[in-house]
């Protein structure tokens, strides 16, 4: 990534500014003090959601406005990141209605927590510095991990050279990215806007949530579940000892829970786990004749954890299939349903 050191400070001093730190401890916005009207007569509204807490949320943002005749309503934004993950920031969006204007800054409607994992296989190769006459967002994005991601999409704030927030870009959608596959993608500001843009920051990437299958080699697979706030790196699988192995972060510095379930394939099925190489006994493993269930605390700090006992499926079955279909269907509904206010 090329970063350099001095649009290291930029992006520092430019979270500093106009940020509004509110009761919770959890979260903070930065809103920009500039606005812009775009060709549609719009006012634009941009700022910064950073996650300061120690787990994973959505959220749903908030701005009151008030039309020509007096009447007040709430215009709703979910920000470029759908989840947020501890320490990291997600910029947003408002386009309030010609017409019509913004009634003091944006703030919180609705926040959840989130158990889904950071899978750390994402590689980025970008330029921070704004590219070519259109001034845009350009770079590449690589697969290195053992399954599939879908719908991708690079997001970034931009800035002039006084390191204004001008506006809040998306780039095109990566409908599907392969283990290994690499991509290109290319976010360009409003061009209400394009004249002043000097550089990119709080660069970051929403995607759907994957079905997770580790490849086991000769036709099989492993389908698994897991949830845990933490950052999950090098996943694979070890045919050796039938084992999944992957280095883990947990996002809360006193340590946490995660939660791995697998298939059932015999009866007296179990799992064993290793943490940096020991044996490890804080663990819970259930059997209900479909799936085994492993619960374990994951201590502070980075780790190497190897989960034994895990046995491969020979062919993809249809139910498989079925069944990854439905979890699709259930998450597509339930971000619906956290994004429209579905009751």
């Amino acid at each position: 990534m090329l970063v350099t050191a001095a649009l290291s400070v930029l992006v520092a001093a430019m979270l500093l500014l106009v940020q509004t730190a509110y009761a919770t401890s959890n979260y903070a916005i930065s809103n920009s003090e500039y606005s812009f009207v775009d060709s549609s007569g719009m006012t634009n509204i941009v700022g910064i959601f950073k996650n300061i807490g120690d787990t994973s949320i959505s959220v749903t943002l908030g701005l009151d406005i008030v039309d020509k005749d007096g009447q007040k309503s709430v215009l709703q934004e979910i920000p470029y990141g759908r989840v947020i993950s501890p320490a990291k920031d997600a910029p947003f969006k408002f386009k309030v209605p010609a017409g019509s204007s913004p009634v003091g800054a944006p703030y919180v409607i609705d926040l959840k927590e989130i158990g889904q994992p950071y899978y750390d296989m994402l590689v980025f190769d970008y330029s921070n510095m704004a590219v070519g006459e259109e001034k845009m967002l350009v770079g590449t994005v690589r697969n290195n991990g053992p399954f599939e991601f879908r719908n991708i999409s690079v997001f970034a704030s931009v800035h002039d050279e006084k390191m204004h927030h001008l506006d809040t870009v998306r780039s095109n959608v990566i409908e599907i990215l392969l283990p290994g596959q690499i991509a290109e993608f290319s976010a360009t500001p409003d061009p209400t806007v394009k004249s002043q843009v000097y550089y990119y920051s709080c660069a970051g990437f929403d995607l759907d949530e994957p079905i997770s299958t580790l490849d086991a080699g000769d036709g099989t697979f492993i389908p698994f579940n897991f949830q845990a706030v933490a950052k999950v790196s090098s996943l694979k699988y070890n045919s050796t000892n039938d084992a999944i192995e992957f280095g883990i972060t947990h996002y809360n510095p006193k340590g946490g829970t995660a939660s791995l379930k697998v298939p059932q394939i015999f009866e007296n099925q179990t799992l064993t786990v290793t943490v940096d190489g020991e044996l490890y006994d804080n663990t819970t493993v259930s059997v209900d004749g479909r799936t085994v269930h492993l619960d374990f605390f994951v201590p502070p700090g980075d780790h190497e954890v190897q989960i034994q006992g895990v046995r491969t499926i020979p062919e993809f079955p249809f139910v498989v299939l079925a069944l990854a279909a439905v979890m699709t269907a259930v998450i597509a509904f339930a971000r619906l349903k956290a994004a429209f206010k579905i009751s």
